[in-house]
């Protein structure tokens, strides 16, 4: 018993480490990708410097916010999928395997004649 507990704590340690890297990696890109659009947004605004151009930026800054809203929904998907697959990683740790020396259940034994 007290095997088979450290042998639990241990795949459990296991499949948190990999599932909080994931979660680690999925959150960098993300901050790349948005720190990204924030950088080229702001050099963009800074480059206005007639009426002409302030309506080209608003033309712009609609197809930016179009396209970070495609990207919200693609990084809202993959969260909900990252959190699924932890929760059946997780589960599947604590399912409890049979035991190799288990006997089947209900068995008769048969009887001398």
């Amino acid at each position: 018993m007290n095997n088979e507990l450290f042998e639990k704590a241990t795949r459990l340690n296991e499949t948190l480490f990999e599932q909080f890297s994931k979660a680690a990696e999925m959150q960098m890109n993300a901050f790349r990708r948005y720190a990204d659009v924030t950088m080229e947004q702001a050099q963009k605004v800074s480059e206005v410097r007639d009426l002409e151009g302030l309506k080209a930026l608003t033309g712009d800054q609609a197809e930016t916010l179009k396209s970070l809203s495609e990207q919200f929904s693609n990084d809202w998907k993959a969260w909900q999928d990252y959190f699924n697959e932890t929760r059946e990683q997780v589960q599947k740790v604590f399912e409890k395997a049979p035991e190799p020396d288990e006997a089947p259940a209900k068995t008769t034994p048969k009887t001398a004649k």
